[in-house]
């Protein structure tokens, strides 16, 4: 494969990303959830009927979140920048300085 067709075929994969991310982007915030639910059973008008079986609404109580979730991908999040930063590093020193000398005069 010649460069030309190396750097049109990366060329058009990023743009597919792109248009395909944009395009998931605006149908979540068109779309939302679902869109608008109205409640058909609301009415202004009082007729003094009440329901039959009446219902209590309990709030489930608020899930403490586990410790792996709070402790070991924080850790690796960090780790992983850690590693990409020493990576960085290690390849600076290690390929951009030999390419450059230091002329003694």
């Amino acid at each position: 494969m010649t460069r030309t067709g190396r750097n049109s075929l990366l060329l058009l994969v990023v743009a597919l990303l792109v248009v395909g991310s944009s395009l998931t982007v605006i149908a979540a915030e068109e779309g939302g959830e679902g869109g608008e639910v109205t409640d058909s059973s609301t009415t202004t008008i009082d007729s003094g009927l009440s329901p039959a079986v009446p219902t209590q609404v309990e709030e489930a109580a608020a899930t403490e979140v586990d410790w792996t979730y709070r402790y070991i991908i924080p850790t690796g999040l960090a780790l992983a920048a850690i590693i990409v930063l020493v990576t960085a590093i290690k390849y600076f020193t290690d390929v951009v300085r030999k390419r450059y000398r230091i002329v003694e005069e």
